[in-house]
């Protein structure tokens, strides 16, 4: 009855770890699992297949979400630095309208001044 019990946990996907029931007696649940052998509970456990699946999943969502972010990342920075040249660009374009602009001004002064 207990295989036929663990073989379909098995067929259902979930991980079965058969103890010896002298061994852990009725006891509380921290006090059976320092009584079993080689327990170690930062890596035994009971998971089911399901459950690994669905981190499996989520875990490679956030990669994929992270790779797509250093990509959008890498594309913001190529364009940003074009955008910091064509604005260096328009300044350029600006400082010289503005002296020639400046420059005629004072050449209409002086041609002013000397008809007057």
């Amino acid at each position: 009855m207990q295989r036929a019990y663990r073989a379909r946990l098995a067929a259902a996907g979930k991980v079965v770890r058969i103890v010896d029931a002298s061994v852990v007696g009725p006891t509380t649940a921290g006090v059976s699992q320092l009584s079993i052998p080689d327990f170690d509970p930062a890596k035994d456990g009971i998971f089911e297949r399901q459950m690994v699946a669905s981190m499996r999943d989520q875990l490679h969502n956030a990669l994929s979400k992270l790779e797509l972010r250093e990509e959008e990342v890498t594309r913001l920075r190529d364009r940003n630095a074009y955008l910091e040249s064509e604005l260096k660009l328009q300044e350029r374009h600006l400082t010289n309208a503005l002296k020639d602009n400046i420059v005629l001004k004072q050449k209409l002064a002086r041609k002013l001044a000397l008809q007057s």
